[in-house]
């Protein structure tokens, strides 16, 4: 085992825990330090950032990081687990629903907003994971938990499926957005897939899964460097004498940042331009929050300079796609409206078949 430092964008496939790869990846590389920033279901696919040595002291700050998901679920059926893994609870009809219709549901997701979580959460009931508590069978009843969704579209719809893209806050279950959408509708729903596609700051970014790792002639090129983990964070550059006296922790005098608060996390470098780890403005002091060493290899680090460099064409690339989704959604609801007004002006006139928006 070695001593590594960097993030991998790991591309998670089904049918896997998150620590039981990171266990994976992590012989892969012959890492002495691993751990990843937030789990996704076994049948979840998708990034999960997986930290190596002392990126590993980051990990805790990226709990709080914004999450992008693509989700599909099925109307008419609820499982005890609300995904396809759980075993079905109930069977109903699903009701004529138009494209419009379900746009309107989801648009009302939008927003701060009270969710009740899924029994078969790692959510704590008396100190005991509530999935524990249902496998054995107990009655599972959890307080409602204050969530935020940033965004959220219906990306697709036909008959009894749907299809969204969210970006969401800490602590969002996907599985009871797709749950109270079904409620909503009286039919029930569940989820049959769910893909997250980014986690905050790494928007955008490429991942990389377990036959990349494989293929590729050095893996340590596909590491992000630590300091990517916080990249959203504003950057503090000292000069030497400053920097010696932040690293041995005896807060040298540092002039306020414009609009900073006493609170305000930044990562801090030195006149190299070399990350030193985290801190902190506070009355006029540099405070030392944590140290933070280690460093890319100079071939890792050119090819993440490389990747940094394509990122802004990535990001337009999925800025496109968006915009195109959206587009598309918004003329079937639009052309959903038009025949409902068409409807409405003449009662007699026979309407085109437009159910469920196929």
């Amino acid at each position: 085992m070695r001593d590594l430092n960097g993030v991998l964008l790991f591309d998670k496939p089904p049918g896997y825990t998150s620590n039981g790869v990171l266990q994976q990846v992590r012989k892969l590389y012959g890492a002495k330090k691993a751990g990843h920033t937030g789990s996704l279901d076994p049948s979840a696919t998708g990034m999960l950032p997986i930290c190596f040595g002392e990126a590993t002291k980051l990990c805790g700050y990226m709990l709080d990081a914004e999450k992008t998901y693509q989700v599909t679920a099925l109307l008419g059926i609820t499982t005890d687990t609300e995904d396809a893994d759980g075993e079905v609870l109930t069977r109903a009809q699903v009701p004529d629903i138009t494209y419009q219709q379900m746009a309107e549901a989801v648009a009302s997701f939008h927003g701060e907003q009270m969710q009740r979580p899924p029994i078969y959460s790692a959510i704590k009931k008396e100190g005991v994971r509530a999935y524990k508590l249902a496998r054995q069978g107990k009655e599972v009843e959890l307080a409602l938990r204050p969530i935020n969704v940033k965004s959220i579209s219906l990306t697709d719809y036909s008959e009894d499926t749907f299809t969204l893209e969210l970006r969401v806050s800490k602590g969002t279950y996907i599985r009871s957005i797709a749950r109270d959408i079904g409620e909503h509708f009286g039919c029930g729903a569940h989820v049959t897939t769910l893909r997250r596609l980014a986690v905050s700051p790494f928007d955008g970014q490429a991942m990389f899964t377990l036959e990349d790792i494989d293929k590729a002639t050095n893996v340590d090129e596909l590491l992000l460097a630590t300091d990517q983990v916080i990249s959203d964070w504003r950057p503090l550059v000292i000069d030497a004498s400053t920097a010696l006296r932040y690293q041995n922790g005896s807060k040298p005098d540092f002039n306020a940042i414009q609009g900073n608060s006493p609170e305000e996390l930044f990562r801090v470098y030195n006149s190299e331009d070399r990350f030193l780890g985290l801190g902190k403005i506070v009355n006029g002091k540099l405070e030392t929050v944590r140290l933070i060493g280690g460093q890319l290899t100079d071939e890792a680090g050119k090819a993440a300079a490389k990747r940094a460099a394509n990122r802004q064409a990535d990001i337009e690339r999925v800025a496109a796609k968006k915009a195109a989704n959206k587009k598309r959604a918004d003329e079937k609801v639009a052309n959903s409206k038009a025949v409902r007004n068409a409807a409405e002006a003449d009662p007699n006139r026979p309407l085109p078949q437009e159910r469920n928006g196929g």
